[in-house]
């Protein structure tokens, strides 16, 4: 798994999930909430969405560490390393 995988993985999800989001202009250091409005179900599903592409396991007490794309990248690279 690579960094650029997961960006590729978390920006096509967030595509699905919030289709009128304009991911192209999306701030790697803000969370995914304060740029597209999603909703924790919405932020449910991608995390979902992240376990089941990634093929890893998220830690519901890890969720806020990947409320950004930087974290997600940062968190799932860590996931990834350990396993």
């Amino acid at each position: 798994m690579t960094t650029e995988m997961i960006h590729d993985t978390v920006i096509r999800l967030l595509s699905e999930i919030a289709p009128d989001a304009q991911t192209s202009r999306l701030d790697p250091n803000v969370s995914f909430h304060d740029q597209f409005e999603i909703d924790s179900i919405d932020f449910l599903r991608l995390m979902m969405g992240l376990e089941k592409e990634l093929k890893v396991t998220i830690f519901d007490f890890d969720y806020p560490r990947l409320s950004t794309l930087k974290g997600c990248e940062e968190y799932l690279m860590a996931r990834a390393s350990a396993a």
